[in-house]
């Protein structure tokens, strides 16, 4: 073997070939030609990896145009949902949604084929209502957790498709949810269209729900509470807005989901800002407030919206430190009177439909007319009428229009109403003194700093015709059977009653056009433990309760819708201890402003100091909806915070106030103009307040025409394969499939 190994070596030598460099050579070619195999293997892979990412990438893009497709539905729906009460099912195929023109311009440079977006909505159902359960955990973040809210499960389709020379058609198909969540005003204890402040002296408990769509600003001198939801769209501070500091040092508790009491305080100066947990913090406040209060705290940080009562737009503040009023009084339209659609503060009718001026079944009107004869000039004349509807049979349908659009009225006689019942439903008196000084006609208001002209309603008379049937065409009939109360043949009576006060009718060039009652005439109810509300309203078909609406500044005298024992009832259960079948109604005021007399206020006594008015225990039932002096911060201006918002005028040191309801501060007051200060010790002192929220309200009894608020939320994102969106759109009811629209 050796020897054939030298043979061959020998050979190659003669060849001109080192053996063992030809050795080397073979391994080397071998191995270029394994690196080869390698690359070529690496190359096909890296393309082919290449062609994966962009065809991922495309199918990226398109599944994002399809997501935003369905963001643009979103958003229409939004927009047009703002202002509208009703929906039919198939609003969605009559008014389809539309795909922005601005689309185009957006995608202009892209394999996004704008031509074959689509977008659909499917029909809106009848909707149900839901309880936003604030144990479920799902539920921990939803700023509407612990209401009851009607709720409408609308979906939304969309399509997108990208077009690459070398990949083809990517086409992606998506629907989701969107909730439409309406929630009665009245879901909250507290609700504020503007900031919310808490500084009470006594103890103070706040039993349910509390929103603001501004900041909210919570200190106590002793002790506040919430039970449920403290929610703000903007920020939640501690501390006086008026001067931006802590001012008081009480607890300011909120209920975690455990039970447990857990203070704003978190140790340290409790004159320092950072010794609180609040929106000061900055980046760390959401997460914090959430893991602190579970969901029971929340701010614009965590996405709590804004909720405008449908119809009416955002009230803006005006900002002190200009010299322009930028103030915008929007939700004010809500109280104010009827003009012709020909006058300049004419609203429109979406606003319109929304005024309790227009849903009213009777109006009271108070006129102010020239008189040379009489004191001032001027006297009023009082009036009532009802509106003639496109139904008999329905009290809250439609009231007709004459040819100018204003509406159509039956005028009802006062004069045969104190005829018949012995005494007047309605009465007016002007201001006047005695040669000392004395008031004895009208009253001065102390507050205000003015004398007031009265008119005065007493309730009990209207109770009295509604809740006996007498306007039904007997011998008792105050109206001579012009006003029906009737279920089956006629009926009038819906449970709203509007009082028009005399008022600024001149156009304005104010952006809300607002037109406030004359400040020196006011509302004042009386003899209200009893309100009307006939046993056929709490049949179906009907609203149960009573509600009372004016433009003007609005006193409650004596106990309302409660029978003014302290042995009976709470600040939130009522006076028999029963809610679904409770003879207590369901009651709500609204007006420019609003002040509680005790039964002890004397007239002839409204000029002196509160220690000569000492009131007496006082009850009311009702949810009160109401306007406000905001605070000017670094002013002397204070709004009086939430636990003044209904206004005294008596010496109440140590006497109770029993409050259960729901407390709105909806606008700005225009009338009552005068705003808390310093020195309102000159007024009144005050109450021992004990205020809850009424269990009427809390499940879910409401007053007549109970304004609605509307958030919505988006649930549900899926992605469809095409059988599965093409299945979705031919089972949406009056959907045309063969249509080439679908959000052209």
């Amino acid at each position: 073997m050796d020897k054939q190994k030298t043979t061959i070596s020998r050979r190659l030598s003669r060849q001109g070939m080192d053996p063992e460099r030809g050795s080397a050579f073979a391994i080397a070619i071998l191995f270029a030609a394994v690196l080869g195999v390698i690359a070529a293997s690496l190359l096909r892979y890296g393309a082919t990896e290449m062609r994966l990412n962009k065809s991922h990438f495309l199918h990226q893009e398109a599944s994002n145009a399809a997501e935003s497709i369905i963001e643009y539905g979103f958003a229409e729906l939004r927009t047009r949902w703002v202002r509208q009460t009703s929906f039919t099912a198939n609003e969605l195929i009559s008014n389809p949604l539309k795909i922005p023109s601005t689309v185009v311009d957006f995608y202009k440079d892209t394999s996004i084929r704008y031509a074959d977006f689509e977008l659909v909505g499917g029909n809106v159902p009848d909707g149900e209502w839901v309880y936003i359960d604030p144990d479920v955990p799902s539920n921990q973040s939803d700023p509407q957790r612990g209401k009851n809210v009607f709720m409408r499960n609308v979906n939304v389709y969309g399509k997108a498709v990208v077009d690459h020379k070398a990949f083809g058609l990517k086409t992606v198909y998506c629907s989701q949810v969107l909730s439409v969540r309406d929630a009665p005003l009245f879901t909250h204890a507290i609700f504020y269209n503007m900031d919310l402040e808490f500084h009470p002296g006594p103890k103070m408990d706040m039993l349910g729900p509390v929103h603001a769509n501004g900041d909210i600003y919570v200190q106590a001198v002793d002790r506040l509470r919430f039970y449920s939801t403290l929610m703000s769209n903007g920020d939640i501070f501690h501390g006086f807005k008026s001067t931006g500091t802590h001012t008081q040092f009480g607890e300011v508790l909120v209920k975690n989901s455990d039970g447990d009491w857990i203070d704003f305080y978190d140790g340290g100066s409790p004159t320092d800002d950072a010794s609180y947990v609040d929106s000061r913090i900055g980046d760390d406040w959401r997460e914090t407030a959430t893991e602190r209060w579970d969901g029971n705290v929340g701010s614009k940080d965590h996405e709590v919206p804004k909720l405008n009562t449908i119809g009416m737009e955002d009230y803006v503040p005006d900002d002190p430190s200009t010299v322009v009023n930028e103030k915008e009084n929007h939700a004010y339209a809500m109280i104010e009177p009827q003009v012709s659609p020909s006058h300049p503060n004419y609203k429109g009718d979406t606003i319109r439909e929304e005024q309790m001026s227009y849903q009213a079944g009777l109006i009271i009107e108070v006129a102010r007319v020239y008189d040379p004869d009489a004191q001032g000039g001027y006297d009023y004349e009082l009036s009532a009428y009802n509106y003639n509807r496109e139904s008999q049979l329905d009290p809250m349908s439609a009231p007709k229009t004459n040819n100018n659009g204003t509406l159509k009225k039956s005028s009802l006689s006062l004069d045969k109403v104190e005829a018949t019942k012995g005494k007047p439903l309605v009465t007016s008196a002007k201001y006047a003194e005695d040669e000392t000084g004395v008031p004895v006609s009208g009253f001065y208001d102390r507050r205000q700093d003015q004398t007031m002209d009265v008119i005065e309603l007493d309730l009990s008379v209207l109770a009295d015709i509604i809740n006996n049937g007498e306007a039904n065409g007997g011998n008792n009939d105050p109206w001579n059977g012009q006003y029906h109360l009737n279920p089956g043949n006629a009926i009038d009576w819906n449970g709203l009653v509007y009082v028009e006060m005399p008022f600024h009718s001149s156009g304005t060039s104010r952006a809300d056009k607002v037109m406030p009652a004359y400040s020196n005439v006011v509302l004042r109810v009386v003899n209200g433990s009893e309100v009307p509300n006939p046993d056929f309203a709490k049949g179906a078909g009907y609203d149960e309760g009573f509600t009372l609406a004016t433009n003007g500044q609005l006193y409650l005298k004596g106990d309302i819708n409660a029978d003014g024992d302290p042995n009976t009832g709470s600040a939130s259960s009522t006076d028999d201890g029963e809610t679904y079948s409770s003879d207590e109604a369901s009651v709500a005021f609204y007006a420019d402003s609003i002040t509680i007399l005790s039964d002890a206020f004397d007239d002839a006594k409204s000029k002196r100091s509160p220690s000569s008015r000492d009131a007496e225990f006082t009850e009311v039932s009702a949810a009160l909806v109401t306007g406000l002096v905001p605070t000017d911060p670094g002013g002397t201006n204070q709004s009086g915070g939430a636990h003044n918002l209904p206004r005294f005028l008596e010496d109440w040191g140590g006497v109770e106030f029993r409050y259960r309801g729901s407390l709105v501060a909806l606008y700005e007051s225009e009338a009552g103009t005068s705003a808390m200060t310093n020195g309102h010790s000159a007024w009144y002192s005050p109450p021992k307040r004990n205020w809850g929220y009424s269990d009427l309200f809390r499940n879910g009894i409401y007053p007549p025409a109970t304004p609605i608020v509307r958030d919505y939320k988006r649930t549900d994102f899926r992605y469809l394969t095409q059988t599965e969106y093409n299945t979705a759109l031919s089972e949406i009811v009056g959907f045309d499939a063969g249509s080439s629209s679908r959000g052209h």
